[in-house]
């Protein structure tokens, strides 16, 4: 599939560029026909109003009057009315019917083209109304265009040896370009579709637990409830963690197509960081851990507040999980003139070396067996991340097998979380 638009995007961008070229080249090349014929005109003009100013007719039907000589390019041929020619020079250029296509005025000048055998020629008609020209009434001046033509046929070549060459250097640095612009689009696809696969092999857990214990349900259908609670607590614990899954999944797909839109205010990130302490301590009684904050108070602060609550909430949770018995979790909070720094770190068993660079992929578990079991889904650090970069923040996560964890969040302060 990829290939296939790769080829069909560098077709299109080498078809733009030949109509591009097309059009710039006929510009140029009508331009440059256009003043050649301008400058050839001028010159014949002013050659015919050399010989009208001389006022010698019979010297010049003579051939014996200098101006004839001025320039051997040009051919003079004169006519009365009737168009029939009684003079030329060169004598004898022309017959009277090669210039029978040329076009009579008896009032006005005109240029007129002329095509003789394989010989173009520009001619400048000027009538003769009054004396001392006799029976002549009409002066032609003509001149070959052969430089000329030349001159459009080199500049022709040119043009399509120019366009013939462009079009193939953009075929090929296109078809390199486009395969280096396809690399992150391809990476982004990829990424979609193990994001899809990994997310259905997420669902297909918790779906087959709760279909499994339904029918064992459905098998006994006279048991009480009280027989069967711990079937049926199995079934809310895998619709909770598939809601809780579907939640995740969502968020990031909304995330993804800039849909979620964050809800920006001023507030008390000190009272929050308070809050959520004091509510993961009666949790930490339980495994008899430890959660000691530090604050330098106040800490104002201008974001998403619900979000958040939510990213700090992500952090705390795994700590957490994660820290064994008699175990210490600290979180601090400060600011300094332009950053606001939160610190969450942990004394559990830490996060291998290795594993630290994918750590904020989606769905990355370094211990998956272990992760699921305490009801992991392997989104909450995706989430985490995509809330920091939307708050124009940096998370950063420092961590040694068995030395606990760190992870430090460092948002810009804005003005308005000054106020």
């Amino acid at each position: 599939m990829f290939n296939n638009v790769r080829v069909r995007l560098v077709v299109l961008n080498a078809a733009v560029l030949f109509l591009v070229l097309v059009v710039l080249s006929s510009t140029l090349y009508l331009h440059m026909r256009y003043r050649l014929y301008k400058e050839t005109d001028e010159v014949l003009r002013n050659a015919a109003e050399q010989i009208d100013s001389a006022r010698d007719a019979e010297a010049i039907l003579r051939q014996e009057h200098h101006v004839l000589e001025q320039d051997d390019r040009m051919i003079y041929i004169f006519r009365d009315a009737e168009g029939q020619i009684q003079g030329q020079s060169p004598a004898e250029t022309f017959t009277q019917a090669q210039i029978a296509p040329l076009l009579y005025h008896k009032d006005s000048s005109s240029y007129e083209t002329l095509k003789v055998g394989g010989d173009r020629y520009r001619g400048f008609l000027m009538p003769f109304p009054q004396a001392p020209w006799g029976e002549i009434e009409s002066l032609t001046v003509l001149t070959s265009l052969e430089d000329d033509d030349s001159t459009l046929h080199s500049l022709l070549l040119d043009i399509i040896t120019g366009i013939g060459s462009g079009v193939l250097i953009s075929i090929f640095v296109g078809f390199f370009l486009a395969g280096r612009a396809w690399v992150p689009i391809r990476n982004a696809w990829d990424k979609q579709q193990r994001f899809v696969a990994d997310a259905s092999h997420e669902l297909r857990t918790p779906v087959s637990v709760i279909r499994a214990q339904t029918e064992l349900l459905l098998r006994y259908p006279s048991h009480s409830i009280e027989r069967e609670s711990d079937n049926i607590a199995v079934i809310l614990k895998e619709s909770t963690r598939m809601s809780k899954l579907l939640e995740d999944l969502l968020t990031l797909a909304r995330s993804d197509s800039n849909q979620l839109e964050l809800e920006c205010s001023v507030f008390s990130l000190d009272r929050v960081l308070l809050d959520l302490t004091k509510q993961f301590k009666l949790l930490a009684v339980t495994k008899e851990i430890d959660i000691d904050l530090s604050l330098q108070e106040p800490l104002p602060f201008w974001g998403d507040e619900s979000r958040i609550r939510q990213l700090l909430v992500i952090l705390l949770d795994n700590a957490l999980k994660y820290t064994p018995s008699n175990g210490r979790i600290e979180v601090s909070g400060k600011s300094s003139a332009h950053h606001v720094t939160v610190i969450v770190s942990d004394s559990g068993r830490g996060i291998p070396k290795e594993e630290l660079p994918y750590l904020f992929e989606r769905f990355y578990r370094g211990d998956k067996s272990r992760s699921r079991k305490e009801g992991g889904t392997g989104l909450g650090l995706s989430i985490a991340k995509w809330i920091v970069d939307a708050h124009g923040g940096t998370i950063r996560a420092e961590s040694q097998t068995g030395a606990g964890s760190r992870f430090e969040l460092r948002f810009p302060r804005k003005n308005k979380a000054a106020l």
